[in-house]
């Protein structure tokens, strides 16, 4: 069996994407055999794991790959028979090779984008990066996610209307600016060792969608 690749990216810094790449591998790795990669050179998702507590380790594993930069979907092609899921934390770069690497051998890209205009106008860039290689890895899906979500307001409608825009669907859970992902890090863990029901339903409704789409 081989492992599905599941790629986290956005040009745009700030936009919750190792929050996010940490919480979803985590949850996972507690059920299954998870490998988490971590792309970025300032190493956020490899600091995050060091801190985890050695008597409750970090449930999935982690490897930084950020040096290897266009030859990295060949780096993670000798782990696919090891894991049921890799996860890829990118580096905020559109020019970056380490991107078009990981994408050239994934199953799966998560665009996370803050709902706002200026947020989600920064994003077409990727967009065209994930356009121009499905046509050569034509199994590579795409779906845009409302990151960091403000609770006492709903997505503007200006920036629906800029989702319904591009050339991916958005997935239907929506997650919100909440303490526990802070917090979660702060520890080396994932929302799922913190009493917050809402950020377990948003991390659990993601992976849910995640999974059905790569059956």
């Amino acid at each position: 069996m081989s492992a599905k690749v599941i790629v986290v990216t956005n040009q745009k810094g700030g936009c919750g994407k190792t929050t996010l790449a940490i919480n979803l591998s985590g949850a996972l790795g507690r059920t299954h055999k998870v490998l988490l990669v971590d792309g970025d050179p300032q190493g956020s998702a490899s600091r995050w794991v060091a801190s985890a507590d050695d008597n409750v380790p970090f449930p999935s594993a982690i490897m930084n790959l950020s040096h290897v930069t266009e030859k990295v979907g060949r780096e993670i092609k000798k782990y696919l028979i090891d894991y049921e899921y890799i996860f890829v934390d990118c580096p905020p770069a559109i020019d970056n090779k380490f991107t078009s690497s990981a994408l050239m051998i994934a199953d799966l890209a998560i665009v996370p984008v803050i709902p706002s205009p200026t947020d989600l106008w920064s994003a077409v860039g990727i967009q065209q990066l994930i356009s121009n290689v499905s046509e050569i890895n034509d199994s590579l899906q795409a779906r845009l996610l409302a990151n960091m979500c403000q609770t006492n307001t709903s997505i503007s409608k200006e920036a629906l209307s800029l989702i319904s825009e591009f050339d991916f669907p958005k997935f239907e859970t929506d997650i919100y600016q909440r303490t526990a992902y802070r917090q979660a890090a702060a520890f080396g863990g994932t929302v799922f060792n913190l009493d917050n029901s809402k950020a377990k339903q948003e991390i659990t409704s993601l992976i849910n969608e995640i999974t059905n789409l790569l059956q």
